[in-house]
C-alpha cells in the first residue's frame, strides 16, 4: 500500500482558506487570528501595520494578503514567517 506526501503548497492553501472569508485574499482582522491560534504569535500594532504595508496589497482601497502572497511569507530568507515550520 503507497502512501501520498501532502505538497508544502496544499498545506498554505488549506490555511488560508481555512482563516479567509473568501478564496481570494485575507485581512488583517483574518491574519491576526491565523497567527494566534495556529503559530501563537501575538504582535503589536505598530509591527502587524508594518507587516500589511510591506506585503499586502490594494484591494478596494484597503491593504490585503492575497493568495500569491501568503505562500510567500513562508520562504526563506525574506518572508514574514520564514522560520516556522508546517
Amino acid at each position: 500500500m503507497k502512501t501520498r506526501k501532502k505538497q508544502k503548497s496544499s498545506i498554505y492553501d488549506k490555511l488560508f482558506h481555512k482563516y479567509s472569508s473568501n478564496s481570494t485574499y485575507m485581512t488583517l482582522r483574518q491574519v491576526k487570528r491565523l497567527m494566534k491560534h495556529e503559530f501563537k504569535l501575538v504582535y503589536n500594532s505598530h509591527i502587524m501595520n508594518s507587516f500589511i504595508e510591506i506585503w499586502g496589497k490594494t484591494v478596494d482601497t484597503k491593504k490585503v494578503i492575497t493568495k500569491s502572497t501568503f505562500k510567500r511569507l513562508f520562504k526563506k530568507p525574506d518572508g514574514f514567517f520564514r522560520d516556522i515550520k508546517i
